[in-house]
């Protein structure tokens, strides 16, 4: 058996290596590996899953919106157009001493004229988003039983039932205030 120089052993590792490094190269690296085509195909599905799960989650946007429930702070002139403003603290305290005066006959007047009212007819509170029948239950044994009574709640009104009923803000997030306000002008 012949033995082969050391040269010749080496050249032809040294060109094997060479071309297991071009056939290596000649893989699609890049644009056109389908590594590419795999990893595009996979986030395609990824943000079609995303949006078709949020096209069909529904939306409060009326929670959404910043509170439009402040009442929008009147002066006088505004409320009473043509009433001139007290300029001085010694006629709006002499004005305040004669109304106050006149509040026995106004009394007196009101006590006679006053007929008793019914109490409205309790709304059906679990047609607000967000409501259902046991918590209708429970805010009607709290003395809300009407759109109106929801739609006259303050911040603290809100805070305070959502102590009492463990609501974890259920009552801003659903915009109950706003909803109640819907329905009671379409009572009304």
């Amino acid at each position: 058996m012949t033995s082969m120089p050391m040269t010749s052993l080496m050249e032809d590792a040294a060109n094997g290596a060479r071309e297991r490094a071009r056939a290596a190269m000649a893989v699609p690296l890049g644009f056109a590996s389908p590594l590419w085509f795999a990893f595009g195909a996979a986030a395609s599905i990824g943000v079609t899953w995303w949006w078709m799960t949020r096209w069909t989650k529904a939306v409060n946007l009326e929670a959404m919106t910043p509170h439009a429930s402040a009442a929008p702070i009147l002066t006088m002139a505004e409320l009473a157009p043509g009433a001139e403003i007290a300029p001085e603290p010694t006629l709006a305290a002499d004005l305040a001493v004669a109304a106050v005066e006149e509040i026995p006959a106004i009394e007196k007047l009101a006590i006679e004229t006053v007929e008793p009212v019914a109490a409205p007819e309790p709304d059906d509170l679990t047609r607000l988003v967000g409501i259902g029948p046991k918590l209708a239950d429970a805010l009607a044994a709290r003395g809300v039983t009407c759109f109106s009574h929801l739609a006259a709640w303050t911040a603290d009104d809100l805070a305070t039932i959502d102590a009492a009923l463990s609501l974890k803000g259920r009552a801003v997030r659903d915009a109950w205030v706003a909803q109640a306000r819907r329905f009671a002008a379409q009572v009304n």
